[in-house]
């Protein structure tokens, strides 16, 4: 048992050294200068200048995105009138008819950015989706959370509005 107990705790380590090492953007750091686009309308970093974000980078066909996406959206639902925050999705890697038909599947009305050639990821991390980051109004990084988001919608709003 004790030898189970320690094998778990090693493959946890082991996955954090790995989300550590694949993270071009860490907690304290200022967010990279970037551009998305939904095909209509533009969101780069100097639109978060000055308001609370939450950034997610996600891929629809990615598990761990599909159980964090609804997270996201009811804590997007919570703040889309709040003048001081930002909610981002950016999918990466993903065409826009692959995003949006997901996007009508789960009923999402959030806003999705398209990162088609990973050039936004890349510049954050090299692995691992989904990756969610709050972001102060001074463009840095507060928290991060990888491969899974343990917060509610409500839960994940007042973490924002608290930046």
């Amino acid at each position: 048992m004790l030898f189970l107990a320690c094998a778990l705790s090693c493959v946890k380590s082991n996955e954090g050294d790995a989300y550590e090492k694949s993270s071009r953007v860490k907690v304290g750091d200022e967010i990279p200068e970037f551009t998305a686009s939904d095909g209509t309308t533009t969101l780069s970093k100097s639109d978060l200048a000055g308001k609370k974000t939450l950034l997610v980078l996600f891929a629809s066909t990615c598990g761990d995105c599909r159980e964090a996406l609804p997270v996201i959206e009811a804590a997007w639902t919570l703040l889309k009138d709040h003048p001081g925050a930002v909610v981002a999705a950016i999918s990466r890697g993903e065409t826009a008819g692959v995003v949006r038909e997901y996007w009508e599947e789960a009923r999402f009305t959030m806003p999705y950015y398209l990162d088609e050639d990973r050039a936004i990821f890349n510049k954050f991390a090299s692995a691992y989706t989904p990756r969610v980051y709050l972001i102060d109004a001074r463009q840095r990084v507060i928290e991060m959370y990888v491969e899974s988001l343990p917060f509610t919608g409500e839960e994940l709003s007042k973490k924002v509005e608290a930046l």
